[in-house]
Order: structure tokens, then sequence, then C-alpha cells
């Protein structure tokens, strides 16, 4: 009995870590690519990718009170993505790429010790596709 009880709580324990730790994300990349090559440290990220299809997640985070913006660049092959951003807690377009397509842009200023939140979208299969995304201070 005593086994039998020490099992079910051990058990128990793992479901609630597993459960809390999943909670930690809000997005959740779920996708299937080729030839994907990705780098994502606190300040920039990319993606780079022969074959991609579903949602990747990026994160970056502002560590300092300082205003920052998000310069991207992207280019894409074929297909349709969309990417959005949260940024205290509200999902916004940031814009969308299709086939063909390359953009190279600057975001809003952001302010405040945030973590931002980089959505990659595909409408289906997508090719031949590069995103770079860099947290930058804003120049006052």
């Amino acid at each position: 009995m005593k086994k039998f009880v020490s099992v079910s709580l051990a058990t128990i324990a793992l479901v609630l870590c597993f459960a809390f730790a999943a909670c930690e994300n809000k997005y959740v990349s779920r996708y299937s690519a080729t030839l994907m090559v990705k780098t994502n440290t606190s300040n920039k990220a990319s993606v780079s990718f022969d074959s991609f299809s579903g949602t990747y997640v990026i994160k970056l985070k502002n560590k300092s009170a300082d205003e920052v913006s998000i310069t991207y660049e992207a280019t894409l092959g074929e297909g349709n993505i969309k990417v959005s951003y949260d940024y205290n807690d509200e999902k916004l377009s940031l814009f969308e790429i299709k086939t063909g397509g390359s953009i190279d842009s600057k975001t809003e200023t952001f302010t405040g010790n945030k973590t931002i939140y980089i959505i990659l979208e595909s409408d289906g299969k997508c090719s031949d596709g590069s995103f770079s995304f860099v947290l930058e201070k804003s120049e006052k």
C-alpha cells in the first residue's frame, strides 16, 4: 500500500510539473520544416528554411528600461506567412509576406523590461524563407 501511495504521489507531482511548465509559454511553436536553421538570443533571432508549414514563435527580451524597437528583414520564395508580435498581452499584426516578397523595416518603440513574442504563421507550405529580428535601443 505504501508503495502504491508513493508511486501515485510521484506521478501526480510529475504531471503537475509538466502542466505548470507548459503554462509558462504564452505561445507554442508547432511546425514541420526541412533544412531549418534558427538562432535566438535575448535581443536577436533569425530563422531560415527550405520548406516550412505551421507556427514558429520567437521570444525577445528587453532587459532594461530603455526604449527599444525591432529591426526586421524577411524574404520568402513561395507561400504566405503572417508575422505578428505580442507586447503587453496584445497580439498585433506586424507584416505579411507572400511569394517572391521581401521586407526590411522597423517597429514602433517599446518601453519597459518586457518579453516581446514574434509569431510566424504560414497559410500552408512555404519555401525558401529567411527572417531576421534585432532588438535595438532607440536613438533619442
